[in-house]
């Protein structure tokens, strides 16, 4: 279900250079972790050749595209072009890639001010090179329509089904400036599942903040996969996220029965992911973000106390985290009582000592301490 893309999209955002370290411990982190396919990153990457050599060798299965062993197929990207298929078959024959990956606009707006070309000129040139490719003993082709959001959606079908006939193996649908909702995105994927014999993708950009919305949604809708990358990194404000999207999967058991992935491995990607990009991991970030299993407030924590899962989708502990209660300005008796009790082991909140506490928080401007706690006490 999950092509990930941080190698591709994530390599491409603004400022963004993995080193070879980087790439590799990334690259058997997500292998571990159980996703479907690799994109390693897009024909004339510098040192793609090398990095395909290496994970010939150190990705577990990765001599072949059968995923029944729960290996990554690995993957390129590669323009729409004759010639640059023709190179990309080159690293398929010497085993190097397993899918190769072709982006083709399907907009007017794209395909017209990118490639001076009409719709009947595109469609026969995305026979033409998809043909070459299936010539040139590629096995595994995926076509993107690239603009999907801003395309006539008759034109796109057109395109896509120009796309299958020269034999293609998979349509990827890309959101190429994230413009598409939820909504859109399930009317989108139904018609393509519906018309078209093979997989449709989903590559969701989050220029509007609802890319791992829409990722979701196609998966609910009947896309067979949809693009990821670690922290949602790629171009402007990237693509549907990893850690997100993986961990809603989790959650499904209608889809957990045919995949699940790693999520313990999340925390570790992610960290990876924001020391080599150079950005960091808001407190608040879904799934993996320090406070998304810390609470204060006295209706939250009283919930936790009785039940963790009144308050939270999964427990800290399914994605390497720990649970957090502070206590504070906001807290209650609940909260106060529990801390007492750990710290002293017995003990009951009262109105001064509550008083006492939320006084020295405010003060503070945070949670206390236990050595503040205890001196308050």
């Amino acid at each position: 279900m999950l092509i990930d893309s941080t190698l591709r999209e994530g390599a491409q955002a603004y400022g963004v250079y993995f080193d070879n370290g980087a790439k590799r411990r990334m690259a058997e982190l997500l292998a571990s972790a159980g996703v479907d396919e690799l994109e390693c990153g897009w024909l004339g990457q510098q040192d793609l050749r090398e990095f395909l050599l290496w994970a010939q060798g150190a990705l577990p299965g990765s001599e072949n595209d059968a995923r029944d062993n729960g290996s990554p197929a690995l993957s390129l990207w590669c323009p729409c072009r004759e010639a640059a298929v023709r190179e990309a078959a080159r690293l398929a024959k010497a085993g190097l890639v397993h899918r190769l990956n072709i982006g083709a606009p399907s907009s007017a707006l794209h395909r017209e001010k990118r490639l001076g070309l009409s719709q009947p000129e595109m469609a026969a040139r995305v026979r033409t090179v998809v043909a070459t490719a299936k010539a040139e003993g590629v096995g595994y082709i995926s076509v993107g329509l690239e603009d999907i959001s801003r395309a006539d959606p008759d034109e796109a079908l057109a395109l896509g089904r120009a796309a299958v006939e020269a034999g293609a193996s998979r349509l990827r649908l890309s959101d190429t400036v994230g413009l598409l909702t939820p909504l859109a995105t399930a009317a989108l994927v139904r018609r393509f599942v519906a018309e078209l014999s093979v997989p449709v993708a989903l590559h969701a950009h989050n220029d509007l903040g609802m890319a791992t919305a829409n990722a979701v949604t196609a998966l609910e809708c009947g896309a067979s996969f949809v693009d990821v990358s670690v922290l949602g990194l790629g171009e402007r404000a990237g693509i549907a996220s990893l850690e997100q999207v993986a961990a809603w999967i989790g959650q499904q058991k209608c889809l957990n029965d045919k995949k699940s992935y790693d999520l313990l491995l999340l925390r570790a990607l992610c960290l990876l992911a924001s020391q080599a990009a150079k950005t960091p991991v808001a407190r608040n970030r879904p799934v993996v973000g320090e406070d998304v299993f810390a609470a204060e407030s006295g209706i939250h924590v009283h919930g936790l106390l009785r039940d963790p899962a009144l308050f939270e989708p999964f427990a800290p502990e399914t994605v390497g985290a720990t649970r957090r209660v502070g206590v504070g300005a906001k807290s209650g008796g609940a909260a106060l009582t529990a801390a007492i009790t750990r710290l002293r082991g017995v003990g009951a909140a009262d109105s001064g000592l509550m008083s006492r506490v939320r006084d020295l928080a405010e003060r503070l401007g945070r949670p206390l301490t236990d050595k503040e706690l205890l001196g308050v006490l």
